[in-house]
């Protein structure tokens, strides 16, 4: 058997909808970002502005800006 089978198999024993459908999603986002990406100029500044930052000492710890993040998600 092949590895695509194999993956087959094993998501149709996958009764899960949640996880049938992060499975999805992530198998849709590998498929669409085939093309190459390209950046606005806004982007690659945020980029190099947030290295500045980094370099200079100007970090968070994970824990928070896990909670920064999940704010941000809130709000959204």
């Amino acid at each position: 058997m092949n590895t695509k089978q194999e993956i087959i198999n094993k998501i149709n024993r996958i009764d899960d909808p949640e996880l049938l459908l992060e499975i999805d999603r992530w198998i849709s986002s590998i498929l669409n970002s085939s093309a190459p990406e390209e950046f606005s100029k806004d982007e690659i500044d945020a980029v190099q502005e947030g290295y500045k930052e980094y370099k200079a000492g100007n970090v968070l710890s994970q824990e928070k800006a896990n909670k920064l993040f999940n704010q941000w998600l809130k709000e959204k």
